[in-house]
């Protein structure tokens, strides 16, 4: 913006001469036409030139009433604010070009003395324009790809599995991903539950609408209710002076994933059951009904049919909850998928981190023998473990042994090996959990009460790294 207090005070010829305030407006990156009272040009910069095609030798002194009817200009804004003496935006034709121009009065003394006009070129802006546009088109590609992406992600970390019963699992996510039935998905910590009920959302016809997740067990009791239904202005001490959207109005044409659903309290379960019998709701500290048309999915690693017999969940909500019941199998039940879980985990973290490591036959045999409590999440953190801590491009059992899968294992007897071969691994697995809790071998041969070279020796038939707690 050009401060226009800078003519006040000077007179035309004061201020032509001033060359320094022509040296600013001719390193200016826009166009700066003066004119003074009678209309006449009296200033004129190089951007202006550039703009439209006019040299300031040629227009600097014509007056501009005889330039606009001499066809150069289409019309003139400085003539327009000589006229009303307010400041006036137009676009104009300038040599054939269209031209943005901004008149502003300059007053003296109560007069208008002269008025500086800043010019732009709209091809610039068409240009922009046209950038911005293809900017857009490109966007949109990239959000279409991302799209496909995403849904062969999602689809390939919730079905990767060799086990019939979670094919059938997934024809039955497919078909029902058409409908808005409510689903209930069943399963222990960690089997896949939000995983499968995103593999719905991305094959159901509200994929490109929102997906919102909540986990219910993470809400505090006593903001539960806000969260999910949002509330009005002035609905409770400390809430937004404009209220708050809760997270179910945000799922509206989309999916609403409940996570743990059997921690809602008892006097929401109702307003719950009103959004899925009435696709409706109320706000805290709201009167209106809010309308809400989405899909539902919730999941519980609980059982609710007990929780409805104690009395700790509504059963008219839990019947209207198992419109459509699906059961994730632990992995314990499946250990068909636990090699292909592993090479897919092992996969993404090779092609992420740009390494080839690869397990071996004895590390994946621990690995399928181990229950897995914490299911396909347990098995995921525990490849990444063995990733991080493996020393070379084979993950090894020994790398196995040194975590917190190990003591589980080591009990458990291995029909396939004689008595003798089940002995050495469980002692494999004992002096591994020695070894993490010494220091040297004259403290691990205090705490096992063996001697030095029998401990190496036992190492070494073992195959054990004596590897001490304290590797610095």
């Amino acid at each position: 913006m050009i401060n226009t207090k800078i003519f006040q005070g000077n007179t035309t010829n004061d201020w032509l001469d001033n060359q320094e305030i022509r040296h600013i407006f001719n390193s200016l990156d826009i166009g700066i036409h003066i004119v003074d009272s009678s209309g006449i040009t009296i200033l004129y910069n190089k951007t202006c030139e550039e703009i439209e095609g006019i040299s300031a030798s040629w227009i600097v002194g014509k007056k501009m009433k005889m330039l606009v009817e001499n066809g150069v200009y289409s019309d003139s804004v400085a003539l327009e604010v000589l006229d009303k003496k307010i400041r006036v935006a137009k676009t104009q034709k300038v040599n054939e070009k269209n031209i943005f121009s901004t008149g502003i009065p300059v007053f003296e003394k109560g007069k208008l003395s002269k008025v500086l006009v800043s010019v732009m070129d709209m091809s610039s802006f068409k240009n922009l324009e046209a950038q911005l546009n293809e900017l857009k088109k490109v966007n949109e590609r990239f959000q279409k790809e991302l799209e496909i992406l995403n849904a062969i992600e999602i689809k390939n970390n919730a079905i990767i599995s060799k086990n019939n019963e979670m094919k059938k699992i997934e024809n039955l996510a497919l078909r029902v991903a058409k409908f808005d039935s409510t689903i209930l998905i069943e399963g222990e910590s960690g089997v896949g539950k939000g995983l499968l009920s995103k593999f719905i959302h991305e094959n159901s016809n509200r994929k490109s609408k929102p997906f919102i997740k909540i986990d219910c067990s993470s809400l505090p009791e006593s903001l539960i209710e806000s969260e999910l239904f949002g509330y009005e202005e002035g609905a409770f001490t400390g809430a937004k002076k404009d209220g708050k959207i809760g997270l179910i109005e945000l799922s509206n044409n989309g999916t609403l994933f409940l996570d743990e659903i059997g921690e809602i309290p008892l006097n929401l379960q109702v307003k719950l059951l009103h959004v899925i019998q009435d696709k409706s709701f109320q706000r805290v500290g709201g009167r209106e009904n809010i309308s809400v048309d989405n899909k539902i999915i919730v999941a519980t690693n609980k059982d609710l049919y007990s929780m409805v017999k104690q009395g700790k969940f509504r059963e008219d909500l839990y019947y209207r909850l198992k419109v459509i019941p699906i059961r994730i199998p632990p992995l314990r039940e499946r250990r068909i998928d636990i090699v292909p879980l592993i090479k897919f985990f092992l996969k993404k973290l090779n092609d992420y981190y740009g390494y080839d490591k690869t397990i071996s036959s004895k590390a994946m045999k621990w690995l399928i023998d181990y229950n897995w409590p914490g299911n396909v999440r347990e098995l995921e953190n525990e490849i990444e473990r063995l990733f991080i801590i493996s020393e070379g491009d084979v993950i090894l059992e020994d790398d196995i042994l040194s975590g917190d899968i190990k003591s589980e294992i080591s009990t458990k007897i291995n029909e396939e090996k004689t008595f003798k071969e089940n002995v050495y691994d469980y002692e494999r697995v004992l002096l591994s959990e020695f070894l993490n809790i010494s220091n040297n071998i004259n403290e691990l041969s205090e705490k096992t009460g063996l001697e030095t070279s029998s401990i190496r020796k036992k190492a070494k038939r073992l195959g054990v790294k004596l590897n001490y707690k304290n590797r610095n």
